[in-house]
C-alpha cells in the first residue's frame, strides 16, 4: 500500500551546476514527463512481471502503462536525513560539481504555486507487481524493483489523468476500455509537454544549500556569487559539505 510522508520529513535534491543556475534564475521547480524521469528499467520490471497474462491481456498492460506514463509529471526527491557520497557520485555533471538542496515536505507543498492537483507518496520497493494493482495507476509511478532502494525515493506527481475518469470508472472493465481509448487517442493528436513548471519561492522551499564536496575553493566562491547575485536572500543557507574529498 502506498505511503504519505509526513510534513517533517527531511528531503534532498542533488542539482548539476547548470540545473541550480535554471532554479535561481527561473524560480521554478520542473516537473518531467514520467516515461522520460523514470529510470529506464522500472516499465521493462513492471512488464515482466505481467509475463504470465495472456497476449490479449498483456498488450492491454502495456498500452495503459504507456499512455499513463506519459500523461503525469513527477519530481523525484530523496527521503535521507543527511547528505549522501552515493548521490554525489550519481547525480550531478560528469566532474560533480553542484548543489544539494534541504528542504521538508511540507515546505515543498507551501512554496510551489500550484496549477494543478499533485499528490506524494514514498516509493514502495519489492519485487513483484501484480495485474489487479493497474486498477490504481499510481502503483506503477510509485513502484520499484527493490535494486533502487537505496534511493529512498519520494515522488510528487502532477496530472490531468484523473480529469478524465471517474472513481467509479475503475469498477467497470467496460467502461474504463472505452474512457481508455478515447483517453489514448486525446493523448496521440495532443502531445504532451516533456516538462511542466511551477513557480516556487525559494526562500521557503530551501532550508539549506550543501555544495559538492568535489568542488574547488574557485568553483565554491562562483557558486556563492550566483546566489548573492539571483538570490541573495538564500545566502546565509550556504554550508559546506562534510564529506571530504
Amino acid at each position: 500500500m502506498l505511503k504519505e510522508p509526513s510534513d517533517d520529513t527531511i528531503i534532498w535534491r542533488y542539482l548539476s551546476l547548470d540545473k541550480f543556475i535554471d532554479l535561481l534564475i527561473s524560480k521554478s521547480i520542473k516537473f518531467t514527463l514520467a516515461s522520460i524521469a523514470s529510470d529506464k528499467n522500472e516499465l521493462k520490471w513492471i512488464l515482466q512481471s505481467l509475463k504470465n497474462l495472456s497476449k490479449n491481456e498483456f498488450e492491454k498492460a502495456q498500452n495503459y502503462l504507456n499512455v499513463y506514463r506519459n500523461s503525469i509529471y513527477i519530481s523525484c526527491w530523496t527521503m535521507k536525513e543527511d547528505e549522501s557520497n552515493l548521490f554525489w557520485n550519481n547525480y550531478l555533471d560528469s566532474n560533480n560539481q553542484g548543489v544539494a538542496i534541504k528542504t521538508k515536505v511540507g515546505k515543498f507543498k507551501k512554496s510551489l504555486i500550484w496549477h494543478s492537483g499533485y499528490s506524494c507518496k514514498i516509493v514502495d520497493y519489492r519485487n513483484e507487481f501484480y495485474h489487479e494493482e493497474l486498477q490504481n495507476p499510481d502503483v506503477a509511478i510509485f513502484t520499484k524493483n527493490t535494486a533502487y532502494k537505496d534511493e529512498s525515493e519520494i515522488r510528487f506527481r502532477v496530472s490531468n489523468f484523473e480529469s478524465f475518469f471517474e472513481e467509479k470508472d475503475f469498477e467497470d472493465s467496460n467502461i474504463m476500455n472505452e474512457k481508455f481509448l478515447r483517453y489514448n487517442n486525446i493523448i496521440k493528436t495532443e502531445k504532451s509537454k516533456d516538462v511542466l513548471e511551477f513557480n516556487v519561492n525559494l526562500e521557503t522551499l530551501i532550508e539549506e544549500i550543501k555544495i559538492s564536496p568535489y568542488c574547488s575553493k574557485w568553483q565554491e566562491k562562483n557558486i556563492k556569487r550566483l546566489i548573492k547575485d539571483y538570490q541573495i536572500n538564500l545566502i546565509d543557507k550556504i554550508t559546506k559539505s562534510t564529506i571530504n574529498e
